[in-house]
């Protein structure tokens, strides 16, 4: 069994329904019924409720998958605008894997998280672009969530889930050149250049429990 955490600002003003889509995609490609899952959402995504999660799981390996703002230094969201995930709670992830789609986290956040012993983290440098037509988003959040569909349902490891999801990424770009969306492609090529990851070992056989 798996131990999932969810996070998804849905209340945020900016990007709330980009989180809601991201959240409901995945859902949509892994099945996630017989496993241990909490979706934090909107007042509810705070350090207390993310720790508290944590805590439940007794010591266990889990996912956090976040779908919110970020800094160099934090996983932010409306409700709790000093990070639900910093310098001062990584301890909390050193048996986790972490999978954001949040600005700028890999920046600093990603080494903190490391430091701590987490086993995996995937995400960004700097700003994750929306595309400027709304009917692309679901197109860029395909690519976001890409590597960790493909890492929950194969047997690969997380190194080998971010090559498909770059992978993913060029085909996506392909496809917006090809219908001259240049600057959709120009948008998409940019995230994958600014993603970044940290594997040590983990698979999904790994983090079950």
């Amino acid at each position: 069994m798996l131990n999932v955490i969810f996070v998804s600002d849905n209340l945020d003003a900016q990007i709330g329904s980009n989180c809601t889509l991201a959240h409901n995609h995945f859902t949509g490609e892994v099945d996630l019924q017989e496993h241990n899952v909490v979706l934090l959402q909107g007042n509810d995504c705070t350090a207390e409720n993310v720790q508290n999660s944590i805590t439940s799981f007794d010591g266990a390996k889990f996912i956090l998958a976040a779908f919110s703002h970020g800094s160099q230094e934090a996983l932010i969201s409306s409700a709790e605008v000093n990070g639900y995930v910093h310098a001062g709670n990584t301890y909390y992830f050193s048996s986790s894997v972490v999978y954001t789609n949040c600005c700028h986290s890999g920046a600093k956040l990603k080494d903190y998280l490391i430091q701590a012993g987490c086993i995996g983290y995937v995400g960004y440098t700097d700003v994750v672009r929306l595309p400027r037509n709304v009917n692309d988003d679901i197109l860029f959040i395909a690519c976001e969530n890409s590597g960790l569909v493909h890492f929950l349902t194969t047997n690969a490891t997380l190194t080998q889930s971010v090559e498909f999801m770059k992978s993913k990424y060029l085909e996506q770009r392909r496809a917006f050149l090809n219908n001259r969306m240049n600057v959709s492609a120009a948008l998409l090529f940019r995230n994958m250049n600014c993603l970044t990851y940290y594997d040590n070992g983990a698979t999904r056989e790994i983090l079950e429990n």
